[in-house]
């Protein structure tokens, strides 16, 4: 597989932690800041890592952006997140991704035809909010508007009844990839016959407008 090359602009809590999640992958990463002291921390994950200002095009030239694939900002200031887009469109970086500091700052992302735009506190509140009110939900990672993937207690009403009996894509949007029991064995693809078992944790894709409308999540 080919590496991928990844620009990540913004060093702070949420840029660092992409970081350093990246870094976990087989992918080469160039990490900017204005600040010295976060590029320095960045620098023990990134493959390379820079202080840059953004308003500073040149040195921003020097970065032959034109070869990355993914660009990734998460600067606070509005102002700097939209020029540092326009500048990665002008580049021909192919997917472009931008957190959103307010509802403006969203709507102005929009128009300019971002490729991914993300909100991570409203949707680390809207988390949190679900996990609250219901604990059977472990985790769930959003991967498109329609899909995600999630990691599920089994519900007490489950117990004791058959995957194909529970008609879990029908009535949950869940297809199941595997089950992970109480001895942490795994049931990878498991059939329509295996029976749910108390302690069992279901690992699924799950159509999120049903997964909404079951109330499970």
């Amino acid at each position: 597989m080919v590496k991928k090359h990844i620009l990540v602009l913004g060093l702070k809590s949420f840029g660092l932690s992409i970081v350093k999640q990246l870094s976990k992958y087989n992918c080469e990463i160039l990490a900017i800041d204005k600040s010295m002291e976060r590029v320095e921390v960045a620098d023990e994950y990134a493959t390379h890592a820079v202080q840059v200002d953004m308003h500073d095009l040149d040195k921003m030239e020097d970065l032959s952006l034109n070869s990355f694939d993914v660009a990734i900002i998460t600067l606070d200031s509005i102002e700097e997140s939209i020029m540092a887009a326009l500048v990665f469109q002008e580049k021909g970086i192919p997917q472009i991704i931008v957190k959103s500091a307010s509802e403006m700052h969203k709507k102005i992302l929009e128009k300019m035809d971002i490729d991914k735009i993300i909100s991570p506190e409203t949707e680390m509140g809207i988390k949190l909010a679900k996990s609250i009110m219901n604990e059977s939900v472990i985790d769930a990672i959003n991967f498109s508007d329609e899909y995600s993937i999630v990691e599920i207690n089994a519900l007490e009403k489950w117990i004791g009844k058959t995957i194909g009996k529970l008609e879990l894509r029908e009535n949950y949007g869940l297809n199941v990839l595997c089950v992970k029991n109480a001895d942490k064995d795994l049931e990878i693809s498991p059939n329509e016959q295996y029976v749910i078992e108390e302690k069992d944790t279901l690992v699924a894709i799950a159509e999120n407008k049903k997964l909404d409308e079951s109330g499970l999540l």
